[in-house]
């Protein structure tokens, strides 16, 4: 039997605050994003996963753009690795960035503080379908989710993705342990492997693995883990254990739950 979780998203910017951040990105008049049709040849879009760090050498090589989400974009730099920081999230706090961050691709809603990284000229912007329905770019709830629309309208090719595993072990991310990441912590169980993620991760990839089965020759990951697993077994990967904030929710609603035991392999890499 597989047991799945549906869970509402909330985003994390009220309206008030995307308002204001759309009206400074419009007052400044960033250069919008231009939208072309096969144009350019495929672009890497670089998530903060572990499994980037396996891939540093052929980003340093990579022939067309690189595109790193949020902090990424900063370490990437400290890898000698040329890239533009992409992002449509409204958080304040700065992204990493470092001297091989040629510009940048933000969403219309992102925070002021990453705009006045970048010079005015180095940085495109574009909206979000929640913001102009008509135009803007579809997708899930974070910025890789986002990815395959706008970078593909953009012009690209196809799009390779990295460090966009979704499940992690010993650390969530390239630059450190986020401790987000356990708050909503998750174990899911596909073909007989345990994978460690969080709610987050899990509508992410349910997201993507739907996205690149349907289009595999236009979107190709470099990643493994639980993304790839979704893609290898779209209907039987099954929730296997919750963390204590989930099932004190889950408990309310008359769930029942036993104690997670470790039998099974656990992915780690």
């Amino acid at each position: 039997m597989t047991i799945r979780l549906n869970f509402s998203i909330v985003g994390s910017m009220t309206a008030e605050e995307v308002k204001k951040n759309r009206a400074y990105s419009k007052r400044r008049k960033f250069k919008w994003a231009e939208w072309e049709l096969y144009t350019k040849p495929r672009c890497a879009v670089v998530g903060g996963g572990k499994s980037a760090e396996k891939h540093f050498d052929l980003l340093r090589a990579w022939e067309g753009d690189v595109y790193a989400i949020n902090d990424m974009a900063g370490i990437l730099s400290d890898n000698d690795i040329s890239c533009y920081m992409y992002s449509i999230d409204g958080t304040p706090i700065k992204f990493k960035s470092g001297k091989n961050v040629k510009g940048a691709l933000f969403a219309t809603r992102v925070h002021k503080n990453q705009f006045k990284m970048f010079k005015h000229e180095n940085i495109r912007v574009f909206d979000s379908a929640e913001d102009e329905p008509k135009d803007g770019i579809e997708g899930g709830p974070t910025g890789l989710c986002r990815a395959p629309h706008v970078f593909i309208k953009m012009g690209y090719m196809g799009v390779d993705f990295f460090g966009c595993e979704g499940s992690f072990f010993a650390q969530s991310h390239c630059d450190s342990d986020h401790k987000d990441a356990y708050g909503s912590a998750i174990i899911i169980r596909v073909a007989g492997v345990d994978y460690l993620t969080h709610a987050g991760f899990m509508i992410q990839c349910q997201y993507m693995a739907s996205v690149i089965k349907d289009f595999p020759k236009i979107y190709k990951i470099h990643c493994g883990g639980l993304l790839q697993a979704m893609i290898d077994n779209p209907d039987t990967w099954s929730v296997v254990a919750i963390s204590d904030n989930i099932k004190k929710q889950t408990e309310t609603q008359g769930v029942k739950h036993e104690p997670y035991k470790f039998e099974h392999i656990v992915w780690t890499s």
